[in-house]
């Protein structure tokens, strides 16, 4: 696990207390993300408390945050980019719980089922998006540079087709009820993936490269 950063045989139990945590805020947003999905689109019931989920994932944040301040108070000479780039990314994976329980409070203004031409195109964007959180935690777990670049190209992807989806929804009669939730869905939907992308961008930039992965891809 980011051999780049400490050798074939090193072992940095920063590194993988810091990707454990991580990888656990990982699933518990895709876990939110199929719910708010569902709930949106689906009319699924409210039975499940995103709140409560996205604690979970605020809690591994600080955990993350923690192990590093305590790493560093021991021997700050060792593991310092890696402890900067957990400290980075951490910041990423608790912000896609954020968007994933935003995509929730949307169903709030619903006036009914959303149905038609943008109900699909936005399902279509959500499944686009869904297997990026397995992909995105497989190239951080592996140090996989080609999955990683794989991803960063796929987000880049992703901006277009929502800008086309964005440009359709402007374009279209629809009231503004609906017209409101499906654009700010949709922009949701594109920051959820600009985040898998930030920690994809990880593996293949820099330090100070974090972030802006997709300009070269």
């Amino acid at each position: 696990m980011f051999k780049r950063l400490f050798g074939a045989r090193a072992q940095s139990t920063l590194i993988d207390e810091g990707f454990e945590t991580i990888s656990g805020m990982l699933t518990h947003a895709a876990e939110m993300y199929d719910i708010a999905i569902e709930m949106l689109l689906d009319n699924r019931p409210a039975d499940v408390d995103l709140d409560a989920l996205d604690d979970r994932i605020d809690d591994g944040e600080r955990q993350v945050r923690r192990t590093v301040l305590q790493h560093l108070a021991v021997d700050p000479r060792h593991d310092l980019v890696a402890s900067l780039i957990l400290v980075s990314i951490v910041q990423d994976a608790e912000r896609i719980g954020d968007f994933a329980r935003g995509l929730g409070d949307l169903v709030e203004l619903k006036q009914g089922r959303l149905e038609g031409e943008f109900a699909d195109g936005l399902r279509q964007i959500a499944e686009r998006i869904r297997p990026s959180f397995e992909v995105c935690a497989a190239a951080f777990g592996d140090d996989d540079a080609e999955g990683a670049s794989q991803l960063i190209g796929h987000h880049v992807e992703t901006k277009v087709i929502v800008a086309e989806y964005m440009s359709r929804l402007a374009a279209s009669d629809l009231s503004a009820d609906p017209a409101v939730v499906y654009s700010s869905a949709v922009r949701i939907l594109a920051r959820v993936s600009a985040h898998l992308s930030n920690i994809a961008s990880s593996v293949v930039q820099p330090y100070d490269r974090i972030r802006h992965g997709d300009e070269e891809v």
